[in-house]
């Protein structure tokens, strides 16, 4: 490669890199946005019964802090399990680049053995992305019922 190709090269696979660093902030960020609205969701309802528990406050419309609150749970459980399927996919990548490194070395190689664990990383990230999808849309829904249920009382 040229020396002029090879610099600009350069320059695209540090900028591919700064990208990849500033998508899985954003993503870790988004984790932790998620799990904090729903703790404080499941938060907010466990304060509202207790309120209501000691009279002061009358509730007709328990139904839709139930659902809430089923909501952001399954959002924290979802999340957990995103978590868990996101590091066996990347424990999985590792293993895929041993294979590949064992390739290009020429050493024990199993090419079964690598396209093997390059469909398990296929599933298991199609799985964090689902989960991931279901984690927000659970933070929505509760924070929707939580929302009206606040309208109601009001």
């Amino acid at each position: 490669m040229k020396k002029k190709n090879q610099d600009e090269y350069n320059k695209w696979v540090s900028h591919l890199n700064n990208t990849k660093e500033r998508t899985n902030y954003s993503i870790r960020r988004m984790d932790l946005l998620i799990i904090s609205i729903s703790g404080a969701g499941i938060y907010i309802i466990f304060e509202t019964i207790r309120e209501a528990k000691t009279g002061d406050v009358k509730l007709d419309c328990t139904n839709l802090l139930l659902i809430s609150g089923i909501a952001f749970l399954l959002t924290i459980l979802t999340n957990f399990a995103s978590q868990i399927t996101g590091y066996l996919a990347n424990n999985n990548e590792e293993k895929y680049i041993q294979e590949e490194l064992l390739r290009l070395e020429k050493k024990d190689w199993d090419k079964k053995r690598q396209k093997k664990i390059d469909k398990r990383i296929t599933i298991l990230n199609l799985t964090t992305d689902i989960l991931n999808v279901l984690s927000v849309v659970g933070m929505l829904v509760g924070l929707g019922y939580l929302a009206y249920f606040n309208f109601l009382i009001f």
